[in-house]
């Protein structure tokens, strides 16, 4: 199977998981502004559109990826994966598309969640990265920047209502706890 069939393999099955998985949440009892989830789907047909109407320049090489850098590639998307889904997991219904607070919600400071406060958007990006790192084509430089500056502004919508829904209990986990990246950031 090439390359691009086993990733796109994998996004799909994430896609099936995170749909399939998205069922049996607790009632919102409060949920923030939805038209950003409006905003976010014009951003990524916007970008789609971008990189249709300008294929020679979004599909050019930055470099030709040999096989080692396929095998990273995979690899980093998996693990970016497999990070992402062991968060859902361990948000069970607390998890919502949108931010919101939930009926008993819960402050999850246990399995991904010691290491970062956002470890669902943490292992996306690293798919993506690892996606980029595999395909070595420009589109994807901007597709991990876009996403970057998406899941930046929902994490700090997220975390207005956590600090809302938590005051002390949140403030201190965001001392101990980097947002995105064990130790950095």
């Amino acid at each position: 199977m090439s390359y691009s069939a086993t990733v796109s393999a994998l996004w799909l099955v994430l896609v099936l998981y995170w749909v399939v998985s998205a069922r049996g949440g607790k009632p919102t009892i409060y949920r923030y502004n939805p038209k950003l989830r409006i905003l976010s789907l014009v951003l990524v047909v916007a970008m789609v559109t971008l990189i249709e109407d300008n294929p020679r320049y979004f599909f050019r090489q930055i470099y030709v990826p040999n096989g080692a850098g396929r095998a990273a590639g995979l690899l980093i998307c998996a693990g970016g994966m497999a990070f992402a889904v062991w968060a859902r997991r361990t948000l069970g219904s607390n998890w919502s598309a949108d931010p919101s607070i939930k009926e008993g919600h819960e402050l999850i400071e246990r399995g991904p969640y010691r290491l970062v406060r956002h470890p669902i958007y943490s292992g996306f990006l690293l798919a993506l990265a690892g996606t980029g790192l595999g395909s070595g084509r420009v589109m994807h430089l901007y597709i991990v920047g876009i996403s970057l500056m998406g899941m930046c502004l929902k994490l700090r919508i997220e975390e207005s209502l956590m600090l809302r829904q938590f005051p002390q209990a949140y403030r201190e986990y965001m001392r101990r706890t980097k947002a995105l990246i064990p130790f950095v950031l």
